[in-house]
């Protein structure tokens, strides 16, 4: 039985979504993200700031209360918000592939954090880490969300990774790695074949704002010959997926046309 309030629902949405903006937002603006009717929003928001959590602006738009401004946010802030948006995508890419799926987020040093994952029910499958955090300089999640940085920041945190080769197929050194970058960010998603461990090759497509940064990556990865096989499938549904966590955590999609004043032509090839 659903015992969920509507209320109460719509109430933590509109939270999440002034945590997950960086920006003031009008009436419409919420009542146009949320899918909500202006009528029921007005009252929400009247009610949130007469409670002190949410502040008007001299423009009429509003803002979340300064005392909620904290590190994370309103409950996880965008990180939860993709969380949940992400999690009915992840699900339907196992079901599909039936391989390993992962959601990492990047870590204030440029590393990925995974926040959830699906494990692929096959005998003979990659196994996903227990660890929690993972290398951004030679993973497919990390590579996703760097290629989307500025290249001074991705240059700066290659420059300072303690980059061993993993395997014989391991690129190490920061140049190499920044042309790399340059293609994953033209092509709009990032490969790995067999860099971090042989046998194990995988895909990963960056989950940006409008303004096209990345605050997580959606990755599929399992054994090299059946990832070989379904590579283009599999590239795909990452993206579409990606696209509608978007559309859900941001109200439209990023852009995901490349920035071609800082990076060049690409082709695709694994690595």
């Amino acid at each position: 039985m659903n015992v969920a309030v509507k209320s109460a629902v719509r109430t933590l949405r509109i939270l999440e979504l002034f945590a997950s903006s960086d920006r003031q937002l009008a009436l419409r603006d919420v009542a146009a993200a949320l899918a909500l009717p202006k009528s029921s929003t007005h009252m929400l928001l009247a009610t949130l700031m007469a409670e002190g959590y949410l502040e008007t602006t001299p423009e009429g738009r509003y803002r979340m209360g300064t005392a909620l401004g904290g590190e994370h946010g309103w409950v996880g802030g965008v990180t939860a918000t993709i969380l949940r948006a992400a999690t009915p995508e992840l699900d339907m890419l196992l079901t599909r592939f039936q391989e390993s799926v992962v959601l990492g987020v990047p870590t204030p040093a440029h590393d990925v954090r995974i926040a959830t994952s699906r494990q692929s029910p096959l005998a003979v499958r990659y196994e996903v880490s227990r660890d929690p955090l993972m290398p951004g300089w030679c993973t497919a999640m990390g590579h996703a969300m760097l290629a989307f940085r500025p290249e001074a920041e991705a240059r700066a945190y290659l420059a300072g990774a303690r980059r061993t080769a993993l395997t014989e197929n391991t690129v190490t050194e920061v140049d190499a790695i920044m042309d790399k970058l340059r293609r994953w960010r033209a092509l709009g998603h990032a490969l790995n074949i067999d860099e971090r461990f042989d046998g194990a090759s995988g895909a990963a497509v960056p989950v940006r704002d409008p303004d096209g940064v990345p605050h997580a990556a959606l990755n599929m990865v399992t054994l090299t010959p059946r990832f070989l096989r379904r590579r283009e499938a599999i590239i795909e549904a990452l993206t579409e997926a990606a696209r509608r966590i978007e559309a859900r955590v941001f109200g439209s999609a990023a852009d995901a046309c490349p920035d071609a004043a800082d990076f060049a032509d690409a082709d695709q090839d694994g690595g």
